[in-house]
C-alpha cells in the first residue's frame, strides 16, 4: 500500500472479512490469530492470520502455532495479507512451500448505484435450504456444515441472507455482513445450470442496496484471482479497486 489512509482501509476490511467467516476457536499470539474450527475444510478457518496488530513474527511464533495445529490434528498453514513482509523469508528458513490460492480483495467505493429487485428474497436467518445449497457447492463434510452454521450464528453484526428462486428451487445464494460502513460479500453461489444469466448480478445488486440502509457506504469481497468470470463480474457491478492479495503456505508433512 501507498499510504497509511489505504493501509489503515486494508486493516479495516480484514478484521470485516474475518467477523463475516468467523472461527469457532482463536488464539491470539502477539498479533497473530491462529484460527481452527474442527470440521471445516477451509483454510481461512484453519490458519495461523496476522492483524492489525501484529508484532515480530519469528520461528519461536511459528513453534508455538505448529503445537497448536498439532494437538488439533491439522497442519500448520500460514495466510499472508500483502500488508505483511516480514512471514516470508521465516517461512522459507523453516521449508515451507510455495504460495498457494492467491486471492484479491476487491472494493467497491460507492453503493448509490445498487438496486433492489423484486425476485430476490432477503432475510435475517439461515433457512435449511439455503444451508444445503451452501454447503453442497462448497462440498462440505456434515461436521463442517453444523460448524458453519454455529460460526454464522455467532455473528453479532448486521446479517443478510440472499437468494433467487427458480420454480421453487435454489438458483443462486449469498450472505453480506455490515461492519461499520463497509459490506463484506460472502458465499456467492449460482447452480450451474442457472449460469450466465444474470442472477448473480440481481442478487448482489438487492444484497448491496439493502446493507446501503444499513449504513454501508462501501462494500469488499475477497475472491480466488483465478477465477476470472466472477472477477469479471465483480468489476461490472462497481468492484474497481484491488485493495490488497493473499495467499497461504503449507508446512509440508513430514
Amino acid at each position: 500500500m501507498s499510504s497509511l489512509e489505504n493501509l489503515d482501509l486494508c486493516w479495516q476490511v480484514e478484521a470485516a472479512c474475518a467477523h463475516a467467516w468467523p472461527t469457532l476457536e482463536t488464539k491470539t499470539v502477539n498479533g497473530y490469530e491462529f484460527r481452527h474450527s474442527a470440521g471445516a475444510i477451509t483454510r481461512r478457518n484453519n490458519s495461523l492470520n496476522p492483524t492489525a496488530q501484529h508484532g515480530k513474527f519469528d520461528i519461536d511464533l511459528l513453534a508455538q502455532a505448529g503445537v497448536f495445529y498439532d494437538e488439533r490434528k491439522k497442519p500448520l498453514i500460514v495466510r499472508i495479507p500483502a500488508m505483511v513482509s516480514t512471514i516470508e523469508p521465516v517461512l522459507d528458513a523453516a521449508g515451507f512451500g510455495p504460495a498457494e490460492a492467491l486471492t484479491k480483495t476487491l472494493l467497491a467505493s460507492d453503493l448509490s448505484s445498487f438496486e433492489w429487485r423484486g425476485d430476490v428474497q432477503l432475510s435475517t436467518h439461515t433457512t435449511p435450504e439455503w444451508l444445503e445449497f451452501a454447503a453442497n457447492r462448497a462440498q462440505w463434510t456434515p461436521a463442517g456444515r453444523a460448524n458453519f452454521l454455529k460460526a454464522l450464528q455467532h455473528i453479532s453484526y448486521p446479517i443478510l441472507f440472499a437468494h433467487i428462486e427458480e420454480d421453487q428451487e435454489l438458483a443462486a445464494i449469498a450472505y453480506a455482513i455490515v461492519v461499520e460502513n463497509i459490506a463484506i460479500i460472502e458465499s456467492v453461489e449460482t447452480a450451474p445450470k442457472f449460469r450466465r444469466q444474470g442472477r448473480a448480478a440481481k442478487l448482489l445488486s438487492s444484497l448491496l442496496a439493502k446493507c446501503r440502509s444499513l449504513g454501508a457506504t462501501k462494500a469488499a469481497l475477497q475472491v480466488v484471482a483465478q477465477n476470472t468470470a466472477a472477477r469479471a463480474l465483480y468489476q461490472k457491478l462497481g468492484f474497481t479497486t484491488q485493495l490488497y492479495d493473499y495467499h497461504y503456505r503449507s508446512k509440508p508433512l513430514e
